[in-house]
């Protein structure tokens, strides 16, 4: 069998085409890139939520670069942290993360969480283990409010 090879022209409707699926499908990082999202501005706005809502349980806010959102953070507990304590505050934190992305747009915010010890033991392996591994810790439990974001 041989594979018959044409030569055709693109029609520039075609090409007008593609070029619109595209934009939709990335609408949220256009409007991101247009509306020059305030990255410090929503981090000065979540991290005192975050810490409020998990008290002394936060060791460390991570952020990490992921195709989740524009921001992702991963908030880490220690081992005092328990899941029932968990399962009483996820709707509150996704209340706070909610709140942003219909601020800001979609696809703005997103928070995962872990415990801290699991982020750090290298014996343990998940995609957002290693993508919480990779971050820059931006909140730590030992610093002062005044020097966590800059």
């Amino acid at each position: 069998m041989s594979i018959k090879k044409t030569n055709e022209s693109v029609d520039s409707i075609d090409i007008m085409r593609i070029s619109q699926e595209l934009i939709l499908k990335n609408r949220t990082v256009y409007k991101h890139l247009a509306a020059d999202i305030p990255v410090q501005q929503i981090l000065d706005e979540i991290i005192p939520g975050l810490i409020k809502l998990y008290k002394d349980h936060v060791v460390q806010i991570v952020q990490f670069k992921s195709d989740l959102a524009y921001i992702n953070l991963a908030v880490l507990f220690d081992d005092s942290y328990t899941l029932t304590m968990h399962q009483s505050k996820i709707g509150k934190s996704r209340k706070l993360t909610r709140a942003i992305n219909e601020k800001y747009g979609p696809a703005t915010l997103t928070i995962i969480n872990y415990r801290y010890d699991d982020v750090q033991d290298p014996e343990k392996n998940s995609t957002h283990l290693y993508k919480a591994r990779s971050g820059k810790a931006i909140w730590t439990r030992k610093e002062t409010e005044e020097n966590n974001h800059e």
